[in-house]
């Protein structure tokens, strides 16, 4: 197997820069964005990025794996973040590939990743690939204060709500400002709010290519709100390619565990996408 060439960056981001990790194939068939999912999930899925990156590497995809501002190795503070800065930033990096290349570039979302989607991202790209997404806000983040709430209890975390003063220069001087600390991540309440926002039904107006792989068992039966999703998504003139994945979850595992199901239809997925723009050129 050819050595990996692999370029760790720290990209220059709206507000401030932003780590990376880039794998290019000697020839590139396209490109491959990874949106990290948000918060634990963030540390959850990880591992399975790099797993994801180099399959797609393997297949002549150029990946992109970073870190959103005020998060993991990226610059600034989660405090400073909100979701139009993360979704500029997205947008930057998006409009820099298309204006030096003109192989297709796709999106990989996680979990909760498909929260920072916007119109204008989804007329930029050829596709996107939907690992378990969860397109309802509101759910997000109660769930999110559920999981910080229990771990407060058993001793493991503390969270409260507190309103501070806060007389730095990039807070806005004497601005009071309401923060909000969950679990060990603090953050202004008002980034909360804004996810809790974000109820999507933008893929029905989405016209790319869709890979959406779900998480049940043979048995299970997907919720009303994905089936109405996938439904109206299936109705555009674009591909809905649906797969199921009969594996534990590995974003909710105690311990670091390989989906290999997973892993096996993606690389299919990645093969696809390597002939599809073969045959075009």
């Amino acid at each position: 197997m050819a050595k990996l060439s692999t370029a760790v960056e720290f990209y220059q981001g709206t507000k401030g820069p932003l780590f990376r990790l880039i794998r290019t194939p000697e020839q590139v068939f396209a490109y491959l964005l990874f949106i990290p999912p948000l918060f634990e999930q963030a540390n959850q899925t990880r591992h399975h990025i790099t797993r994801s990156a180099i399959n797609a590497y393997q297949q002549g995809i150029t990946t992109i794996v970073f870190d959103h501002y005020g998060t993991g190795d990226s610059s600034g503070e989660l405090m400073d973040a909100n979701l139009l800065l993360w979704q500029q930033d997205i947008i930057k990096q998006i409009a820099e590939l298309k204006a030096h290349s003109s192989q297709p570039i796709y999106l990989s979302l996680a979990l909760s990743a498909v929260l920072l989607l916007s119109d204008e991202m989804l007329t930029q790209v050829d596709g996107l690939i939907l690992l378990q997404p969860d397109f309802n806000g509101k759910r997000f983040v109660q769930q999110f204060k559920r999981l910080a709430l229990a771990a407060q209890l058993s001793g493991n975390a503390q969270a409260k709500n507190s309103q501070t003063r806060n007389s730095s220069p990039k807070h806005g001087g004497d601005n009071e400002q309401k923060t909000i600390d969950i679990a060990g991540y603090q953050m202004q309440a008002a980034l909360l709010e804004e996810l809790a926002g974000q109820a999507l039904a933008k893929l029905s107006d989405f016209n790319g290519d869709c890979y959406w792989f779900e998480w049940q068992a043979a048995s299970e039966a997907l919720s009303p709100a994905k089936i109405k999703q996938q439904q109206s998504f299936a109705q555009k003139d674009s591909q809905l390619y649906l797969y199921q994945v009969d594996d534990v979850k590995f974003w909710q595992a105690t311990a670091l565990h390989i989906s290999s199901s997973y892993l096996t239809q993606e690389q299919a997925v990645f093969s696809q996408l390597r002939s599809a723009q073969g045959e075009s050129n």
